[in-house]
Parts: structure tokens; sequence; C-alpha cells
């Protein structure tokens, strides 16, 4: 789990997110250590506690429901995850329905359902849990770290880059294939679970631009 630092500029700093974007991971592919954004007032409606995958009727998103201590002013750090909802089998439920048939579910599908079975109640924790995990999948030589105080955005910041990536569709040709296939839409703002269950390890190929 990554350990609490003051921030250095010189290393980038990314926002929290659940089972992040394709354009997530390409960002974070680029670095060999970054620090995730822990002391943020919490923002509502972002990919910080959603992701998109897509079933047979389109583009569905799973969102975790999030507790705020302290309303507008409650930091990334202490945001809760209520007991009251069975999100997590929900979520677990939806993804067995889009990706039973994709190649690599049988090999994925028994640590992603832990992962969402998890029952840690602090977001930010278990966000961390689940990128961890994403990056060792991936073999990417990235490294993790929480900020123990608000990193003010800079010019160039991943946060910035991916504010915009993560709200845009690329209309190429899909790198690899889709199990609802559509060769004229590349959805990178598709969770990176879509991506690693249709292509398994060769993923990290499609996000380490060679």
């Amino acid at each position: 789990m990554g350990a609490y630092v003051y921030v250095n500029q010189m290393i980038p700093v990314f926002p929290t997110t659940y089972f992040g974007s394709i354009a997530y991971y390409s960002e974070l592919a680029k670095y060999s250590e970054v620090i995730i954004e822990a002391k943020e007032y919490w923002p509502k409606q972002t990919f910080r506690n959603r992701c998109d995958i897509v079933g047979a009727n389109g583009i569905l998103s799973l969102s975790i429901p999030t507790e705020r201590l302290h309303g507008s002013k409650t930091p990334t750090d202490s945001i809760l995850i209520p007991s009251t909802e069975n999100w997590r089998s929900r979520h677990w439920r939806s993804i067995q329905n889009a990706y039973s048939s994709a190649p690599y579910f049988d090999y994925y599908g028994i640590e992603i359902k832990e992962l969402m079975l998890d029952e840690e109640i602090n977001l930010l924790q278990y966000n961390t849990k689940i990128m961890e995990r994403v990056i060792d999948w991936l073999d990417l030589d990235t490294t993790l770290s929480l900020t123990e105080e608000f990193a003010p955005v800079i010019h160039n910041d991943p946060r910035d880059i991916l504010a915009r990536k993560n709200t845009t569709n690329e209309t190429i040709k899909a790198p690899y294939i889709q199990v609802f296939h559509d060769s004229n839409m590349y959805r990178s703002t598709l969770s990176i679970l879509d991506a690693i269950l249709c292509h398994g390890p060769l993923t990290r190929n499609i996000l380490i631009k060679r």
C-alpha cells in the first residue's frame, strides 16, 4: 500500500480511480513513480469512484456510493464507502454479464471478484488496492504513494490531461478485439478491465508506446 509523502512536484500527481480507464493507465505507464492525490476536497461525479464498461446494450457506468463526513470539505482520504448498499455484488454481476465470454475472463475473473468484494470502507485505500493489482497484472514499473498535503495543479499536470482524456472517445480502429466490437469507435474511456479481459497481458503493449 502506498505510503503518505510530502509532495515533490517533480513526481507526477494522479487522482485516485476505481478500475481506471485505458487512458488513465496509458498515462500512468509513462512514469516509474506516481503520487496519488489524497488531500483534495472530494469532487462529485468523476471517475474517482466510477468506471465504465460496455455490454450488449452499450456503456454501463458502475458507481461506488460514497459518504462525505465533512460535506464538500471532505478530503479524498476521508471518503467512506457506506455499508448500506449491496453495490459490490451488483458491480460483479455486471462485469460477469458483460465479459464472461471475453478470452481472459476465466484467468482474471477470480481476482477481480476478490477485489470488488473486499470489505474495505475507506475509498482511497480500496482504490489503491485495485490500482496496485492492475499495475501488477500489466507488469508496469510504477510505484504508488499518497500525498500528505494537497498538491496544486501545475502545467501539464496529469490530472488536467486525464480530465480531458476521460471525456473523449477516440474514433480510431480498436487496437484489440472487444466483446461488443465496433471497429469505428475505440473507447479509451472504458475501464482498463475491458482491455485486460479482452487482450490479457498484451494490454501492456497498448499502453506503452514504443
